[in-house]
């Protein structure tokens, strides 16, 4: 998927109530709903379709899944301590809960990107074999419009001390997925009528 939407969907989950777990929970989902995308940084060594064959690879496989949270989790603490040097006040974080959530958003990165069309190797480095859910598309309109909507009203909601401010967030990812199921099931109909024909 394209970054706009791994981001909404780290700033969904935040703010679907896992914003407060802890303090920068709401970053860090944002960021590692990103980070498997560093891959992008072969564009400055990679010359032609070369940094095609490198992307979504090794940094969406298994062993990323186990080392970017943990990396990004470090960051965090780091910048956490460097903020609460220049003002104690500022609230800490938990640290079990800013891993958790670390990994929570780093996980969403390969499952969002293998449902669509171009695909990811789930299993690089131990094998570059791609996986394609064919959903959606790696851009989708209809995405943006529906979790851009509902950060925007869950925002909304928490500004004015709403009661239930989550709601919003937290429907618009069950939507997506329904959304995302039904895509996949009109392309499996599709598939299988190519296929009989």
């Amino acid at each position: 998927m394209d970054n706009l939407t791994h981001s909404l969907v780290g700033a969904l989950l935040g703010q679907a109530g896992l914003k407060r777990k802890t303090a920068l929970a709401m970053p860090t989902l944002i960021i590692a709903a990103n980070i498997p995308d560093i891959d992008a940084a072969c564009l400055f060594w990679l010359e032609g379709a070369g940094h095609l064959a490198f992307r979504r690879g090794i940094t969406h496989g298994p062993l990323a899944m186990l080392v970017l949270p943990v990396l990004l989790w470090a960051a965090m603490l780091g910048w956490d301590r460097w903020r609460r040097r220049s003002n104690a006040d500022r609230p800490a974080v938990h640290k079990g809960w800013l891993l958790a959530l670390a990994f929570i958003g780093t996980l969403s990165h390969p499952a969002m990107d293998w449902l669509n069309t171009y695909g990811v190797r789930l299993l690089e480095p131990f094998s570059g074999r791609w996986f394609y859910g064919d959903s959606i598309f790696i851009i989708d309109i209809w995405l943006w419009i529906a979790m851009g909507g509902a950060l925007w009203a869950s925002l909304r909601a928490e500004r004015k001390a709403a009661l239930h401010w989550q709601r919003p967030a937290a429907l618009a990812l069950v939507a997506a997925s329904g959304y995302i199921f039904a895509n996949g099931v009109l392309t499996g109909l599709a598939e299988k009528r190519v296929a009989d024909a």
